[in-house]
């Protein structure tokens, strides 16, 4: 066996046993790309949403697309160059996508800069550890969107999945008209090394894609 081998096998082995004591005091939390999480109302099907009662979509005729956040759960001081690259494209990825699918439906028009009659759409990604043995659809952890001491046994196995959060703004007023976020369940993030990598992600965030997609459609 070859001693970079060997080291990888130690050092994840170390991971592991690391990650499996720390993994039993992380608490149910929430990214924080929303202020207050308290009005939102769950549903049996790892979603939730609200939204204004007033709303009527018909009178906005364009959508501004902004910037996708991306939640790493690692401060930025500490994360590494290949994160910060893994980072961007996943943000470029994502918001590319919602425009690709905006241009396909013809009742928005996409602009680049926000005026009257605009949507603002908002939108956040982050890495969440799912509990599936819990009874409320919202108890999971955020964890860091790559291998970590602590991360590494979750992805192992493959309890991670992506979380996807937005918002719907009246580019006129500054008022929130919408807020969802849905945990794309069904799409394991699944690791082919000892590193997690875009194409790992890929899956999950095009099933995010569609369901913004699907939002903009109704």
């Amino acid at each position: 066996m070859k001693l970079r081998t060997i080291l990888g096998v130690t050092v994840f082995g170390v991971m592991f046993l690391m990650s499996g004591c720390a993994g039993k005091s992380v608490d149910a939390k929430n990214s924080g790309f929303f202020k207050d999480y308290e009005q939102f109302k769950g549903s049996t099907n790892f979603s939730a949403a609200r939204s204004s009662k007033d709303i009527d979509m018909s009178k906005y005729k364009t959508v501004f697309v902004s910037p996708v956040k991306v939640i790493s759960a690692i401060p930025d001081a500490e994360q590494t160059p290949s994160q910060k690259r893994l980072y961007k494209e996943i943000s470029d990825y994502v918001r590319d996508g919602y425009k690709r699918e905006i241009q396909k439906n013809n009742k928005y028009m996409l602009v680049e800069t926000k005026g009257a009659d605009t949507l603002i759409l908002d939108s956040a990604i982050s890495s969440v550890e799912v509990h599936f043995d819990d009874e409320k659809w919202n108890q999971f952890s955020p964890i860091a969107m790559d291998i970590t001491v602590t991360s590494y046994n979750s992805y192992a196995d493959e309890n991670v999945r992506i979380l996807g959060e937005k918002r719907i703004i009246d580019s006129a007023t500054g008022e929130t008209m919408f807020e969802s976020m849905d945990i794309i369940k069904d799409e394991k993030i699944s690791l082919n090394g000892d590193a997690l990598e875009f194409e790992n992600l890929k899956p999950a965030l095009d099933r995010w894609i569609e369901h913004v997609k699907n939002h903009f459609a109704k």
